[in-house]
């Protein structure tokens, strides 16, 4: 037996501010876009070693705009678009949290994102005047994939609070561990990937399915054992992908995403052997960022659905000020 927790309040239908939340939710839903986009730029500037093509921050050779060349341009205007990000989503999350009943149901929501997002921008800038250092670049890129879900989640909050997105039935107990469990192994491959990419750790087994020279496991200290730990947990990540997509037959608000997540998880390891085998192409690189920012939305969404709240409408007398 699945317990029920208690729901949340929520704007009455009809009421001005359950009007809002739908307009509130598109604007989050194109943040959300913008966001991903965002991740893929940051991608493109690591592949094309433009990371340290402005080497101080937050301005770039001491200007607002500098002189450019190509290196320059991708690197700053990763930047502006990421400031750009910032600034719509404290936007968007002043008119929401200006409104009473719809504040109270989005707040710690928006909290919870807003202390990601900071977390981001200084993480943004350690990357730069640490040079790139391991742990900054892993960091970043986890904490921008951490940002990007939860404005979905904000997204279709608000979704479900303006009718848009119906209900669902509980998930059971062994979906929800199931679930969970292969959020927290994508969430250890994405940290994996990251400390792959800025240990520069790549090619340092050219070959598959083995490691080289034949071998599948020559070793698993350095580098190369590092490479090594992120091929095996990404295999165990696809076949984790597809195991609790089959587990949520029957439960509809997370079984489209789970299995989107597994034909995702199939192509991902696609992309990475084709990585490989072609010797870390720019634009495989950028797909492969690409569709690990998919997996990490995908995946959230379903652990999301699982453990999820009912919603409580607030009655229109009440919601509406006297």
């Amino acid at each position: 037996m699945v317990s029920t927790p208690s729901p949340l309040a929520t704007p009455a239908p009809g009421s001005p501010e359950y009007e809002t939340a739908r307009r509130l939710a598109y604007g989050f839903v194109g943040l959300a876009a913008v966001t991903y986009v965002l991740i893929v730029l940051g991608a493109l500037v690591r592949a094309h070693g433009a990371g340290l093509s402005c080497p101080d921050w937050p301005l770039c050779f001491g200007e607002v705009i500098p002189e450019f060349d190509f290196k320059i341009a991708f690197e700053w205007g990763h930047r502006v678009l990421a400031g750009s990000v910032g600034l719509v989503f404290l936007a968007l999350g002043a008119l929401t949290l200006r409104l009473p009943t719809l504040g109270r149901a989005m707040r710690m929501g928006l909290l919870v994102s807003a202390i990601v997002l900071a977390t981001q921008i200084i993480l943004g800038g350690l990357t730069v005047l640490e040079l790139l250092a391991s742990w900054t670049v892993t960091s970043h890129l986890v904490t921008g994939n951490a940002f990007a879900l939860s404005v979905v989640v904000l997204a279709r909050r608000l979704l479900r609070i303006s009718g848009h997105l119906a209900g669902a039935a509980p998930a059971s107990q062994a979906l929800r561990i199931a679930t969970t469990a292969t959020g927290v192994l994508l969430f250890i491959q994405i940290v994996l990937g990251g400390l792959v990419s800025s240990s520069y750790a790549g090619l340092v087994c050219p070959d598959w399915p083995t490691c080289m020279n034949g071998e599948y496991f020559p070793t698993w200290t350095g580098i190369q054992g590092l490479h090594l730990f992120h091929r095996t947990v990404g295999y165990t990540v696809v076949l984790a992908l597809a195991a609790t997509a089959y587990m949520a037959r029957g439960h509809a608000s997370t079984q489209r995403w789970l299995m989107l997540a597994a034909v995702m998880g199939a192509a991902q390891a696609c992309v990475g052997i084709t990585n490989v085998l072609l010797r870390l192409p720019v634009e495989v690189t950028a797909l492969h960022s690409a569709l690990a920012a998919g997996l990490v939305c995908t995946v959230g969404i379903s652990v999301r659905e699982v453990w999820r709240r009912p919603l409580q409408v607030v009655s229109k007398s009440f919601a509406e000020p006297r």
